[in-house]
């Protein structure tokens, strides 16, 4: 098996260590961590030297209401989190049949409501919406035939694509100093107010994408 070569950004590793980084975010990094050794070890780095500066804090005293106020912070979290479970009375099997994903993407797609189906977004391109966090967030599965491409965007907030299988090309617009190719594993991190598009390669292409806000196709469909 080939290791990813393209991989999370450090403050990408540390946000998600530290338990700040959104359901569908994590969800990414969480799973690209599944096909890369060399990140889960940083992760686990982190995880651990986070711990480390925990204990060196001074003890300071509780503020009113203090229990209540974990409480609730506590609850929020786990409505967010990646242990997030929907209704198991109303679930499929994995939408991309014999495809293998690790998990715990693999979980979350054989959770997907029967209700969930494929839509065209452009020629030859395939996306399946995953229900995970609030608009502006959309988190979905695109399934994308050999050559095909995404129309011209550029981005108002970050966008995450993490390959799953096949491979992608990144072609670079103004105001986008990345490019490169994308293989099964990699995670791709574009900024806010880049602009490129994503083409397939000849055997086509499956991938996990994260938009943290709204893009503006440039491009026809």
């Amino acid at each position: 098996m080939t290791l990813p070569r393209h991989h999370p950004p450090e403050t990408l590793l540390l946000e998600y260590a530290t338990g700040v980084l959104r359901e569908a975010q994590a969800l990414a990094v969480a799973t690209h961590l599944a096909y890369c050794p060399d990140c889960r070890r940083q992760a686990a780095l982190l995880d651990e030297l986070g711990g480390v500066l925990l204990e060196a804090l001074p003890p300071e005293p509780l503020p009113p209401h203090a229990l209540a106020t974990a409480v609730a912070q506590l609850d929020e979290a786990a409505a967010r989190s990646l242990v997030h479970v929907p209704d198991p009375g109303n679930t499929r099997e994995c939408p991309l049949g014999g495809l293998v994903v690790p998990e715990p993407l693999r979980g979350y797609l054989a959770r997907l409501p029967h209700s969930s189906a494929w839509v065209g977004i452009s020629d030859g391109v395939l996306a399946l919406h995953m229900a995970l966090g609030r608009a502006p967030v959309v988190a979905e599965i695109l399934k994308m035939a050999p050559g095909s491409a995404l129309p011209v965007h550029r981005h108002s907030d970050q966008e995450l694509i993490l390959t799953l299988q096949g491979e992608f090309s990144e072609e670079a617009g103004p105001h986008s100093a990345q490019g490169g190719c994308y293989g099964v594993g990699d995670l791709g991190e574009f900024e806010g107010g880049s602009t490129h598009t994503v083409v397939a390669g000849k055997d086509g292409c499956v991938c996990y994408r994260v938009l943290a806000g709204p893009v503006e196709r440039l491009g026809s469909d």
